[in-house]
């Protein structure tokens, strides 16, 4: 998958997200959300974040990205982020995450379009 990260998503998450295969640009730090979002589309990659803002889809329509996955993984630890993840990338392939806000927990996700 072609991820664009927050700056608030963890190193290790990066690192790990990259030894299994997924291509990573981090975000500078100190970006706003409003550019961050225009970088993430400009660039064709799916945002990744822990930034509820994000959810605010008037704001940031999913319609016109290439898809933003926020990341709600109660606690926040590094093995419990990367087993949502891991999930959701097996039943989710990054051609069906265009388009899309995909909101993760623990428990599951949930995708809106709108």
């Amino acid at each position: 998958m072609h991820l664009f990260a927050d700056e608030n998503v963890k190193g290790r998450l990066v690192k790990w997200l990259r030894a299994q295969g997924h291509e990573v640009t981090v975000a500078p730090k100190g970006v706003k959300n409003s550019h961050l979002w225009q970088l993430a589309k400009a660039s064709r990659r799916v945002l990744l974040t822990h930034d509820t803002d994000f959810l605010n889809t008037a704001l940031y329509p999913p319609a016109v990205a290439s898809g933003v996955i926020v990341l709600r993984v109660l606690p926040p630890t590094l093995a419990n982020q990367q087993e949502a993840l891991r999930q959701f990338f097996a039943e989710l392939p990054e051609a069906a995450l265009s388009g899309t806000l995909a909101e993760l927990a623990r428990e599951g996700f949930e995708l809106r379009t709108t």
